[in-house]
């Protein structure tokens, strides 16, 4: 079963590297003639960390001790900004996991809502929908990513949400456990390919409690970091138990504001300054060791999608904006290898500035109109329940039963003006661009109503290696 996967692999990358070769072929360390970088990931790995400003990795984590360090020197890393774009966190992970961006799947603010999901098909779903016998996972205390991974009609194999931690920190912990476990298990399990979603909130909790500036920021940095390294180390002990090769990606959803905007809160970001518009890519890809310490200043976030796609052998939808990393002519002329990776970077950071001032204006309205009915439904109306729950529960006469009814005005209400702000916002969105653009491409059919089809083969020697009709027959 094995060799009959490599065969079918060896076909699709053989009509890839014949489009590409000449171009390859010029990038130092790429088995461009073989194509076995290709061939032999058999894991991927997509490791998210929530507003993690690249320079507070290169000032605070950029040491032995940290797995953002240990991946950089396995891999390539590109300073990335998503300047023109929105800056807030569901807007920008739909980019990551769909490859398109927010003036195609439209999402303006951090309420989740399937159908962006099921027009502009997430990572889960293309992988079980062209590859069901691929072992996805996904690993999040956040609802967002257990949501989008169940979205689809072609859900992840394993969405697991982790609930315990009673703080952002401890949750991140039982995250990495859960992720090490899964990486390990791949072992008793060597001929079943995976991909893993492992994501991280710690960082962007830091920075909306205290700012990107602030030692606490910079501390769960440090604790991120420290998660990652014992994933990475997890990761070693695999491969060298199966054999099998990893590819592993890391990135960022935007960045933070470095400075506290009233005691005990940062607005954080949401804005287009260049620390909010700050990103990063860090991109493993397993056969490529010869690149490893690299750098790439054309990565995107929104080529994370296609390129976990080519990994695995599946084809790209026609509408992406983003491309595979490891094949895309433009980004492969753009890897350097500087002498100083860290003062490198760093230039790249602080060479990034401001969109021009219509651009600032309209996703500034964007994200106030697109921000409003999250804000009311999960920082405004919760203290103000909360602390009538407490008047509820000491019982006072007349008061409490008070403090009850109006609680449930505030949540009938509340919640009525949370639903028309948050409409309210995407109407704004949509007039200010976002999700403007229709899909090429038709839906995923429904499952159970997809035929199977004998792939177009063309000249590759494949049909000589197996009998296609008694495989179909």
């Amino acid at each position: 079963m094995a060799t009959v996967k490599k065969a079918l692999c060896g076909a699709a990358v053989a009509g890839l590297v014949a489009g590409t070769a000449s171009v390859v072929g010029t990038q130092a360390g790429l088995s461009a003639l073989t194509a076995e970088w290709m061939l032999a990931a058999e894991h991927v790995l997509l490791f998210g960390t929530d507003g993690t400003n690249l320079d507070k990795i290169l000032e605070h984590a950029y040491n032995d001790d940290s797995g953002f360090k240990m991946l950089m020197d396995r891999g390539v890393t590109g300073a990335t900004s998503i300047i023109g774009h929105q800056t807030m966190s569901t807007p920008s992970w739909s980019t990551i996991l769909t490859g398109v961006w927010d003036d195609k799947h439209g999402v303006v603010s951090n309420v989740y809502r399937p159908e962006p999901y099921t027009t502009w098909p997430s990572v889960f779903n293309l992988i079980e929908y062209h590859k069901p016998e691929i072992d996805t996972t996904v690993i999040s205390g956040r609802g967002l990513f257990t949501e989008m991974a169940s979205t689809g009609g072609y859900p992840a194999d394993n969405i697991i949400g982790i609930t315990g931690g009673s703080t952002s920190a401890e949750t991140d912990a039982l995250v990495t456990e859960e992720t090490i476990s899964r990486i390990l298990a791949t072992t008793t399990n060597p001929n079943i390919d995976t991909f893993m979603f492992a994501y991280q909130s710690q960082v962007d909790q830091a920075g909306h409690s205290f700012s990107g500036g602030s030692q606490e920021y910079a501390q769960a940095v440090i604790n991120v970091g420290a998660n990652f390294k014992q994933i990475l180390e997890a990761v070693a002990q695999a491969e060298a138990a199966t054999g099998d090769k990893w590819t592993i990606i890391a990135v960022t959803d935007h960045g933070h504001q470095q400075t506290v905007t009233l005691p005990g809160f940062s607005l954080g970001h949401g804005f287009q300054s260049p620390n909010e518009t700050s990103s990063f890519v860090m991109f493993s890809l397993a056969g490529n060791e010869a690149q490893a310490g690299g750098q790439n200043l054309n990565y995107s976030i929104a080529d994370i999608t296609p390129t976990i796609l080519q990994v695995f052998g599946i084809p790209m939808r026609s509408d992406f904006d983003g491309v595979p990393m490891q094949t895309d002519p433009d980004i492969l002329n753009s890897f350097i290898m500087p002498v100083d990776l860290k003062a490198s970077l760093t230039d790249a950071i602080n060479s990034y500035g401001y969109p021009n001032l219509g651009i600032e204006l309209m996703l500034g309205l964007r994200a106030l109109a697109g921000g409003a009915g999250f804000f009311l439904e999960s920082y405004f109306l919760p203290p103000i329940l909360n602390y009538l729950q407490t008047i509820v529960d000491q019982d006072i006469f007349l008061v409490s039963d008070l403090a009850q009814g109006a609680q449930w005005m505030l949540k009938s209400v509340g919640g009525v003006v949370a639903d028309v702000a948050t409409d309210l916002g995407r109407a704004i969105g949509y007039l200010t661009g976002a999700g403007v653009i229709a899909p090429n491409d038709a839906p995923l059919p429904l499952p159970g109503g997809a035929e199977f089809t004998v792939p177009d083969l063309g000249d590759s020697e494949l049909p000589s290696l197996l009998d296609v009709d008694a495989l179909v027959g």
